[in-house]
């Protein structure tokens, strides 16, 4: 989920609005099915619903609107290792600006092979950083004191999460909230 994050950060500064005339961000499940990611990246540039079952009429509208844009596109958790697959997404991508981005999250360095795509490695948070995060959403307020007994457990808790932001939130949230 660092990956995520990262990626809505990038996709959210506002420098790049005007950057970039499109930006689009597909989440993916495990299946990487041509058609269908065609159909998502149509859908979320245009605001609509393509009903279209051919492949092809799908391809040919996103080439259209892309066409001669440049554009942000993220794809986010995705799983394909199948370069045939990629390539066929691709294909109407390439008519658009040539400093036209995407951006790829996976967790399977094979994707990264698969989309020749440069690739740059996360690691988890350091011990004082995630404490830090942990404590900002677990003793939220005007002037958090947790109780010694709390700051134990915390702890306890950090070590567990193994630097892993979103764990960390996620777990300071449901303490703050008990």
């Amino acid at each position: 989920m660092v990956k995520t994050s990262l990626a809505q950060h990038v996709f959210n500064d506002p420098r790049l609005e005007a950057k970039f005339d499109i930006k689009a961000w597909i989440s993916f499940p495990q299946e990487f099915d041509v058609l269908n990611v065609s159909r998502a990246i149509l859908d979320t540039i245009t605001g609509s619903t393509e009903r279209s079952m051919q492949q092809e009429v799908i391809q040919r509208k996103l080439k259209e609107k892309i066409m001669g844009k440049k554009f942000l596109l993220v794809l986010d958790d995705v799983w394909n290792e199948k370069q045939s697959k990629w390539e066929e997404v691709q294909k109407p991508l390439a008519f658009a600006v040539q400093s036209s981005r995407i951006l790829v999250t996976t967790q399977s360095d094979k994707v990264a092979i698969t989309m020749r795509s440069e690739k740059h490695l996360l690691q988890v948070l350091k011990e004082d950083y995630c404490w830090e995060l942990f404590a900002k959403h677990a003793f939220q307020g005007p002037n958090p004191q947790p109780d010694l007994e709390f700051i134990v457990i915390g702890e306890k808790i950090v070590e567990k999460c193994n630097g892993l932001p979103l764990a960390l939130k996620t777990m300071g949230s449901l303490l703050h909230n008990k």
